[in-house]
Protein backbone atom coordinates (compact mmCIF):
# COMPACT_ATOMS: atom_id res chain seq x y z
CA UNK A 1 0.00 0.00 0.00
CA UNK A 2 1.28 3.36 -0.90
CA UNK A 3 2.35 5.32 2.08
CA UNK A 4 0.80 8.47 0.61
CA UNK A 5 -2.63 6.93 0.55
CA UNK A 6 -2.60 5.67 3.82
CA UNK A 7 -2.79 7.69 6.88
CA UNK A 8 -3.07 6.70 10.55
CA UNK A 9 -5.82 7.67 13.03
CA UNK A 10 -7.46 7.02 16.09
CA UNK A 11 -10.58 5.52 15.49
CA UNK A 12 -11.19 5.15 19.82
CA UNK A 13 -9.96 7.79 22.18
CA UNK A 14 -12.72 6.70 24.60
CA UNK A 15 -11.77 8.03 28.64
CA UNK A 16 -13.78 6.54 31.14
CA UNK A 17 -14.71 7.07 34.73
CA UNK A 18 -11.57 7.64 36.58
CA UNK A 19 -10.98 6.49 40.33
CA UNK A 20 -11.87 9.58 43.25
CA UNK A 21 -13.23 12.91 42.91
CA UNK A 22 -11.62 12.66 39.11
CA UNK A 23 -13.97 11.48 36.55
CA UNK A 24 -13.48 11.03 32.27
CA UNK A 25 -16.08 11.79 29.77
CA UNK A 26 -16.75 10.65 26.42
CA UNK A 27 -15.72 13.67 24.10
CA UNK A 28 -18.57 16.05 23.48
CA UNK A 29 -19.53 17.61 20.32
CA UNK A 30 -17.15 20.73 21.00
CA UNK A 31 -14.51 18.11 21.84
CA UNK A 32 -14.54 15.54 19.92
CA UNK A 33 -12.52 12.07 20.16
CA UNK A 34 -10.05 12.83 17.30
CA UNK A 35 -9.78 15.39 14.34
CA UNK A 36 -7.77 16.12 11.34
CA UNK A 37 -5.23 18.78 11.40
CA UNK A 38 -5.27 20.61 7.79
CA UNK A 39 -3.05 23.35 9.14
CA UNK A 40 0.54 22.09 7.34
CA UNK A 41 -0.95 20.87 4.23
CA UNK A 42 -1.17 16.87 4.56
CA UNK A 43 -3.76 15.64 6.84
CA UNK A 44 -2.56 14.76 10.01
CA UNK A 45 -4.81 12.89 12.96
CA UNK A 46 -4.90 14.01 16.37
CA UNK A 47 -6.52 12.54 19.27
CA UNK A 48 -7.89 14.80 22.07
CA UNK A 49 -8.38 13.09 25.32
CA UNK A 50 -10.97 14.75 27.60
CA UNK A 51 -11.90 14.54 31.28
CA UNK A 52 -14.12 16.95 33.98
CA UNK A 53 -12.30 20.25 34.76
CA UNK A 54 -12.35 20.16 38.74
CA UNK A 55 -11.11 23.17 41.07
CA UNK A 56 -8.20 24.03 42.98
CA UNK A 57 -6.17 22.20 40.20
CA UNK A 58 -2.74 23.73 39.35
CA UNK A 59 -2.38 21.46 36.15
CA UNK A 60 -2.79 17.92 35.03
CA UNK A 61 -0.05 15.29 34.24
CA UNK A 62 -1.29 12.39 31.61
CA UNK A 63 0.98 8.89 31.39
CA UNK A 64 0.28 7.11 28.45
CA UNK A 65 1.59 3.65 28.21
CA UNK A 66 1.56 1.04 24.84
CA UNK A 67 1.00 -1.86 24.62
CA UNK A 68 4.18 -4.26 22.97
CA UNK A 69 3.63 -7.90 25.02
CA UNK A 70 3.21 -5.75 27.83
CA UNK A 71 2.61 -2.21 28.37
CA UNK A 72 5.82 0.39 28.89
CA UNK A 73 5.73 4.07 29.03
CA UNK A 74 5.63 5.81 25.96
CA UNK A 75 4.90 9.59 26.93
CA UNK A 76 4.24 11.90 29.78
CA UNK A 77 2.07 15.50 28.70
CA UNK A 78 1.43 17.92 31.76
CA UNK A 79 -1.82 20.34 30.35
CA UNK A 80 -3.48 23.20 32.62
CA UNK A 81 -7.05 22.23 30.31
CA UNK A 82 -9.03 19.73 31.27
CA UNK A 83 -7.69 17.83 27.90
CA UNK A 84 -4.76 17.28 25.62
CA UNK A 85 -4.07 16.75 21.95
CA UNK A 86 -1.63 14.02 20.58
CA UNK A 87 -1.17 12.22 17.29
CA UNK A 88 -0.34 8.46 18.15
CA UNK A 89 0.59 5.65 15.65
CA UNK A 90 -1.79 2.85 15.50
CA UNK A 91 -1.63 0.23 18.76
CA UNK A 92 -2.84 -0.26 21.83
CA UNK A 93 -2.63 1.97 24.19
CA UNK A 94 -3.43 3.10 28.07
CA UNK A 95 -3.23 6.13 29.98
CA UNK A 96 -4.25 7.46 33.66
CA UNK A 97 -4.56 11.30 34.76
CA UNK A 98 -3.19 12.46 37.95
CA UNK A 99 -4.18 15.88 39.06
CA UNK A 100 -1.82 18.67 41.12
CA UNK A 101 -3.26 20.83 43.60
CA UNK A 102 -2.31 24.28 43.69
CA UNK A 103 0.46 23.84 46.51
CA UNK A 104 1.89 21.56 43.15
CA UNK A 105 1.10 18.72 45.66
CA UNK A 106 0.27 15.11 43.70
CA UNK A 107 -3.34 13.93 44.34
CA UNK A 108 -4.52 10.67 43.23
CA UNK A 109 -4.52 9.03 39.86
CA UNK A 110 -7.05 7.52 37.99
CA UNK A 111 -7.11 4.10 37.07
CA UNK A 112 -5.44 3.40 33.61
CA UNK A 113 -8.11 3.15 30.89
CA UNK A 114 -7.43 1.44 27.52
CA UNK A 115 -8.18 2.25 24.21
CA UNK A 116 -7.23 1.35 20.48
CA UNK A 117 -5.64 3.51 17.45
CA UNK A 118 -6.98 1.95 14.24
CA UNK A 119 -5.03 2.44 10.88
CA UNK A 120 -7.73 4.48 8.39
CA UNK A 121 -7.11 5.31 4.50
CA UNK A 122 -7.32 8.06 2.62
CA UNK A 123 -10.24 7.40 -0.29
CA UNK A 124 -9.22 8.03 -3.79
CA UNK A 125 -11.70 8.35 -6.77
CA UNK A 126 -10.06 7.49 -10.21
CA UNK A 127 -13.29 6.93 -12.36
CA UNK A 128 -16.78 7.77 -12.49
CA UNK A 129 -19.10 5.58 -14.60
CA UNK A 130 -21.97 7.59 -16.65
CA UNK A 131 -20.97 11.11 -15.54
CA UNK A 132 -24.54 12.19 -15.49
CA UNK A 133 -28.24 10.95 -15.51
CA UNK A 134 -30.15 11.82 -17.94
CA UNK A 135 -33.87 12.08 -16.41
CA UNK A 136 -35.64 11.99 -19.78
CA UNK A 137 -33.94 8.65 -20.24
CA UNK A 138 -35.11 5.73 -19.30
CA UNK A 139 -31.87 4.20 -17.87
CA UNK A 140 -30.60 2.38 -14.54
CA UNK A 141 -29.81 4.56 -12.30
CA UNK A 142 -26.37 2.90 -11.79
CA UNK A 143 -23.19 4.86 -10.89
CA UNK A 144 -19.46 2.72 -11.03
CA UNK A 145 -17.24 4.19 -9.30
CA UNK A 146 -13.72 3.05 -9.46
CA UNK A 147 -10.77 4.16 -7.59
CA UNK A 148 -8.67 2.98 -4.22
CA UNK A 149 -9.52 2.65 -0.56
CA UNK A 150 -13.36 1.92 -0.79
CA UNK A 151 -15.05 0.39 1.82
CA UNK A 152 -18.21 -1.29 2.87
CA UNK A 153 -18.33 1.58 5.86
CA UNK A 154 -17.41 4.60 3.75
CA UNK A 155 -20.30 6.76 3.17
CA UNK A 156 -20.84 7.54 -0.50
CA UNK A 157 -22.80 10.20 -1.94
CA UNK A 158 -23.72 13.02 -4.31
CA UNK A 159 -24.02 16.39 -3.29
CA UNK A 160 -24.32 19.99 -3.67
CA UNK A 161 -24.71 22.81 -1.35
CA UNK A 162 -28.45 22.04 -1.31
CA UNK A 163 -29.19 18.63 -1.34
CA UNK A 164 -27.56 14.81 -0.81
CA UNK A 165 -28.56 11.98 -2.87
CA UNK A 166 -27.91 8.48 -1.16
CA UNK A 167 -27.49 5.16 -2.74
CA UNK A 168 -30.20 2.55 -2.55
CA UNK A 169 -27.99 0.14 -2.80
CA UNK A 170 -24.01 -0.48 -2.62
CA UNK A 171 -21.84 -3.04 -3.89
CA UNK A 172 -17.86 -2.67 -2.83
CA UNK A 173 -15.80 -5.08 -5.18
CA UNK A 174 -12.19 -5.26 -3.86
CA UNK A 175 -12.50 -2.27 -2.26
CA UNK A 176 -11.39 -0.37 -5.48
CA UNK A 177 -14.38 -0.26 -6.87
CA UNK A 178 -18.42 0.07 -5.59
CA UNK A 179 -21.68 -0.01 -7.49
CA UNK A 180 -24.08 2.65 -6.94
CA UNK A 181 -27.92 2.34 -7.45
CA UNK A 182 -29.90 5.21 -6.85
CA UNK A 183 -33.81 5.87 -6.65
CA UNK A 184 -34.98 6.87 -9.85
CA UNK A 185 -38.04 9.07 -8.11
CA UNK A 186 -35.54 10.64 -5.75
CA UNK A 187 -33.39 12.49 -8.57
CA UNK A 188 -33.15 16.23 -8.01
CA UNK A 189 -31.91 18.48 -11.51
CA UNK A 190 -28.24 19.98 -10.60
CA UNK A 191 -24.35 19.19 -10.37
CA UNK A 192 -23.03 17.26 -8.05
CA UNK A 193 -19.55 15.80 -6.05
CA UNK A 194 -19.32 12.88 -5.89
CA UNK A 195 -18.21 12.05 -1.94
CA UNK A 196 -16.97 9.17 -0.16
CA UNK A 197 -15.66 9.68 3.47
CA UNK A 198 -13.86 6.95 5.36
CA UNK A 199 -14.45 5.79 8.92
CA UNK A 200 -11.13 7.60 10.07
CA UNK A 201 -13.06 10.69 8.43
CA UNK A 202 -10.78 11.36 5.62
CA UNK A 203 -12.39 12.07 2.55
CA UNK A 204 -12.20 12.65 -0.98
CA UNK A 205 -14.71 14.50 -3.68
CA UNK A 206 -15.21 14.60 -7.29
CA UNK A 207 -16.95 17.36 -8.63
CA UNK A 208 -19.05 17.29 -12.31
CA UNK A 209 -20.98 15.04 -12.30
CA UNK A 210 -24.77 16.27 -13.78
CA UNK A 211 -28.47 15.23 -13.05
CA UNK A 212 -31.03 16.92 -15.43
CA UNK A 213 -32.52 16.73 -18.55
CA UNK A 214 -30.77 16.22 -22.42
CA UNK A 215 -33.24 18.00 -24.35
CA UNK A 216 -35.54 20.16 -23.08
CA UNK A 217 -38.19 18.82 -25.30
CA UNK A 218 -38.77 15.15 -26.34
CA UNK A 219 -40.12 13.93 -29.33
CA UNK A 220 -41.37 10.67 -30.54
CA UNK A 221 -42.10 9.17 -34.03
CA UNK A 222 -44.87 7.16 -34.01
CA UNK A 223 -45.95 4.45 -37.22
CA UNK A 224 -49.26 2.76 -36.52
CA UNK A 225 -52.36 1.01 -37.51
CA UNK A 226 -55.36 3.27 -37.60
CA UNK A 227 -58.67 1.36 -38.48
CA UNK A 228 -61.90 3.53 -39.01
CA UNK A 229 -65.45 2.64 -37.98
CA UNK A 230 -68.33 4.77 -39.62
CA UNK A 231 -70.67 5.11 -36.94
CA UNK A 232 -73.35 8.10 -37.99
CA UNK A 233 -73.55 10.51 -40.61
CA UNK A 234 -73.09 10.36 -44.48
CA UNK A 235 -69.91 8.09 -43.83
CA UNK A 236 -72.28 5.45 -41.91
CA UNK A 237 -75.10 5.43 -44.52
CA UNK A 238 -72.68 4.14 -47.01
CA UNK A 239 -70.25 2.35 -45.55
CA UNK A 240 -72.39 1.01 -42.33
CA UNK A 241 -70.54 0.32 -39.00
CA UNK A 242 -68.11 -1.90 -40.51
CA UNK A 243 -64.40 -2.17 -39.31
CA UNK A 244 -62.36 -0.51 -41.99
CA UNK A 245 -58.50 -2.13 -41.63
CA UNK A 246 -57.04 -0.43 -44.17
CA UNK A 247 -55.66 2.97 -42.45
CA UNK A 248 -52.47 3.62 -41.45
CA UNK A 249 -50.99 6.49 -39.46
CA UNK A 250 -47.73 8.81 -38.78
CA UNK A 251 -47.37 10.80 -35.97
CA UNK A 252 -44.83 13.25 -34.61
CA UNK A 253 -45.15 13.70 -30.89
CA UNK A 254 -43.29 16.06 -28.58
CA UNK A 255 -43.58 16.62 -25.24
CA UNK A 256 -41.85 18.76 -22.44
CA UNK A 257 -38.33 16.80 -21.03
CA UNK A 258 -39.60 18.18 -17.43
CA UNK A 259 -40.57 15.98 -14.85
CA UNK A 260 -44.48 16.46 -13.42
CA UNK A 261 -47.71 15.12 -12.67
CA UNK A 262 -49.12 16.19 -16.18
CA UNK A 263 -46.85 16.84 -19.24
CA UNK A 264 -48.45 19.23 -22.01
CA UNK A 265 -47.02 18.87 -25.39
CA UNK A 266 -48.12 18.92 -29.52
CA UNK A 267 -49.38 15.89 -31.91
CA UNK A 268 -48.75 16.28 -35.73
CA UNK A 269 -50.52 13.41 -37.43
CA UNK A 270 -50.69 12.24 -41.17
CA UNK A 271 -53.42 9.33 -41.89
CA UNK A 272 -54.28 7.64 -44.95
CA UNK A 273 -57.45 5.62 -45.03
CA UNK A 274 -58.89 3.15 -47.77
CA UNK A 275 -62.53 2.37 -47.23
CA UNK A 276 -63.93 -0.76 -49.35
CA UNK A 277 -66.38 -3.57 -47.46
CA UNK A 278 -63.90 -6.01 -49.21
CA UNK A 279 -61.28 -4.73 -46.83
CA UNK A 280 -63.43 -4.42 -43.79
CA UNK A 281 -64.85 -7.16 -40.68
CA UNK A 282 -68.63 -7.88 -40.94
CA UNK A 283 -70.80 -10.57 -40.87
CA UNK A 284 -70.62 -12.78 -43.74
CA UNK A 285 -73.88 -12.18 -44.95
CA UNK A 286 -73.63 -8.76 -44.06
CA UNK A 287 -72.94 -7.33 -47.64
CA UNK A 288 -73.78 -3.17 -48.73
CA UNK A 289 -75.89 -2.34 -52.64
CA UNK A 290 -72.77 -0.92 -53.35
CA UNK A 291 -68.79 -1.28 -54.98
CA UNK A 292 -68.10 2.40 -53.77
CA UNK A 293 -64.77 3.21 -52.11
CA UNK A 294 -62.92 6.23 -50.61
CA UNK A 295 -59.54 7.39 -50.27
CA UNK A 296 -59.23 9.71 -47.13
CA UNK A 297 -56.04 11.75 -46.25
CA UNK A 298 -56.37 13.66 -42.96
CA UNK A 299 -54.13 16.05 -41.01
CA UNK A 300 -54.54 17.11 -37.42
CA UNK A 301 -53.12 19.06 -34.91
CA UNK A 302 -53.27 18.40 -31.06
CA UNK A 303 -52.73 19.41 -28.13
CA UNK A 304 -51.73 16.37 -25.37
CA UNK A 305 -51.63 16.26 -21.92
CA UNK A 306 -49.42 12.83 -20.33
CA UNK A 307 -49.54 11.16 -17.39
CA UNK A 308 -46.20 9.11 -16.52
CA UNK A 309 -45.94 6.15 -15.03
CA UNK A 310 -43.49 3.44 -13.80
CA UNK A 311 -40.94 5.20 -13.25
CA UNK A 312 -41.57 7.75 -16.23
CA UNK A 313 -41.19 4.98 -18.69
CA UNK A 314 -45.43 4.54 -19.28
CA UNK A 315 -47.86 6.34 -19.72
CA UNK A 316 -51.60 7.62 -20.56
CA UNK A 317 -52.26 10.66 -23.11
CA UNK A 318 -55.14 12.07 -23.50
CA UNK A 319 -55.45 14.67 -26.77
CA UNK A 320 -57.94 16.96 -28.58
CA UNK A 321 -57.52 19.21 -31.78
CA UNK A 322 -58.82 20.23 -35.41
CA UNK A 323 -57.53 18.89 -38.54
CA UNK A 324 -57.96 18.79 -42.17
CA UNK A 325 -59.26 16.13 -44.57
CA UNK A 326 -59.51 15.59 -47.96
CA UNK A 327 -61.06 12.53 -49.25
CA UNK A 328 -62.65 11.40 -53.08
CA UNK A 329 -65.61 8.35 -53.11
CA UNK A 330 -66.79 7.08 -56.63
CA UNK A 331 -68.62 3.98 -57.40
CA UNK A 332 -71.79 2.02 -58.52
CA UNK A 333 -75.00 0.85 -56.72
CA UNK A 334 -76.29 -2.37 -57.66
CA UNK A 335 -80.23 -1.24 -57.84
CA UNK A 336 -81.53 2.13 -57.20
CA UNK A 337 -83.57 0.02 -54.63
CA UNK A 338 -86.58 3.18 -54.71
CA UNK A 339 -89.94 3.07 -56.80
CA UNK A 340 -89.48 6.93 -56.85
CA UNK A 341 -86.25 7.03 -58.38
CA UNK A 342 -84.35 8.17 -55.77
CA UNK A 343 -81.09 7.00 -53.81
CA UNK A 344 -82.67 5.01 -50.71
CA UNK A 345 -80.69 7.81 -48.70
CA UNK A 346 -77.19 7.96 -49.96
CA UNK A 347 -75.83 10.72 -50.66
CA UNK A 348 -74.10 11.90 -54.13
CA UNK A 349 -76.14 9.28 -55.95
CA UNK A 350 -76.90 10.14 -59.35
CA UNK A 351 -79.71 9.07 -61.26
CA UNK A 352 -80.34 10.68 -64.18
CA UNK A 353 -80.66 8.43 -67.13
CA UNK A 354 -80.42 5.83 -65.17
CA UNK A 355 -76.90 6.29 -64.32
CA UNK A 356 -76.35 4.75 -60.32
CA UNK A 357 -73.17 5.77 -60.03
CA UNK A 358 -71.42 7.56 -57.28
CA UNK A 359 -68.62 10.07 -57.29
CA UNK A 360 -67.28 12.70 -54.87
CA UNK A 361 -64.63 14.47 -53.95
CA UNK A 362 -64.28 17.07 -51.29
CA UNK A 363 -62.03 18.80 -48.42
CA UNK A 364 -63.05 19.67 -45.03
CA UNK A 365 -62.99 20.24 -41.57
CA UNK A 366 -63.02 17.65 -38.28
CA UNK A 367 -62.49 17.36 -34.72
CA UNK A 368 -60.56 14.80 -33.04
CA UNK A 369 -60.46 13.37 -29.35
CA UNK A 370 -57.97 10.39 -28.78
CA UNK A 371 -57.03 8.19 -25.31
CA UNK A 372 -54.14 6.09 -25.34
CA UNK A 373 -51.70 3.83 -23.23
CA UNK A 374 -47.87 4.43 -23.98
CA UNK A 375 -45.85 1.35 -22.46
CA UNK A 376 -42.04 0.81 -22.62
CA UNK A 377 -40.44 -2.13 -24.59
CA UNK A 378 -36.91 -1.29 -24.48
CA UNK A 379 -34.39 1.39 -24.53
CA UNK A 380 -36.22 3.87 -27.27
CA UNK A 381 -38.77 1.25 -28.32
CA UNK A 382 -42.52 1.51 -26.74
CA UNK A 383 -46.10 0.44 -27.89
CA UNK A 384 -49.03 2.56 -27.79
CA UNK A 385 -52.53 1.35 -28.06
CA UNK A 386 -55.54 3.77 -28.11
CA UNK A 387 -58.57 4.83 -29.39
CA UNK A 388 -59.67 8.61 -31.14
CA UNK A 389 -63.23 9.71 -31.65
CA UNK A 390 -63.89 11.70 -34.83
CA UNK A 391 -66.03 14.14 -36.30
CA UNK A 392 -65.94 15.43 -39.86
CA UNK A 393 -68.16 18.68 -39.94
CA UNK A 394 -68.91 18.63 -44.09
CA UNK A 395 -70.35 15.19 -43.57
CA UNK A 396 -71.51 15.44 -40.65
CA UNK A 397 -70.03 11.89 -39.74
CA UNK A 398 -68.89 10.35 -36.64
CA UNK A 399 -66.28 7.81 -36.47
CA UNK A 400 -64.03 5.99 -34.14
CA UNK A 401 -60.36 4.95 -34.79
CA UNK A 402 -58.76 2.19 -32.89
CA UNK A 403 -54.76 2.74 -32.93
CA UNK A 404 -51.95 0.27 -32.01
CA UNK A 405 -48.40 2.24 -33.24
CA UNK A 406 -44.73 1.51 -33.01
CA UNK A 407 -43.36 4.31 -31.46
CA UNK A 408 -39.89 5.34 -31.32
CA UNK A 409 -37.67 7.94 -29.05
CA UNK A 410 -35.42 10.23 -31.32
Amino acid sequence: MDNKKTIFIFLYAVVFLFSGFLYAQEPSPELPGYFVDTSAGEPVFKQRLVWDEEEYVLYYEVSIQIFSGQYREYRVEKTKNNFIEISLQPGRYRYSVTPYDLLERRCESSDWEEFSITTAFKPEIIKIVPEYFYMDQNRNRVLLISGHNIFDDSIICLRNGENELFPVEKVVTDNSSVRLTFNDDMLIPGTYEVYIKNPGGLDVVLGGFFIGYNRVIEIFFELGLNPMIPLSGELNDIFGSYVYYPGVTFRLDSLSSQRASFKAGLEFILSFYYLDQNFSIRLPDDSLPHNITMTLVDFCLNISLQKRYNHMRNAITLSIGFGFTAYNTSGNYYNNNSDNGDNGGYYGYDNNNGNNGYDKNDVGIYANLGLSGLFHIKNSFYLEAGIEANYYFNDNSFTLKPRLSMVFKI
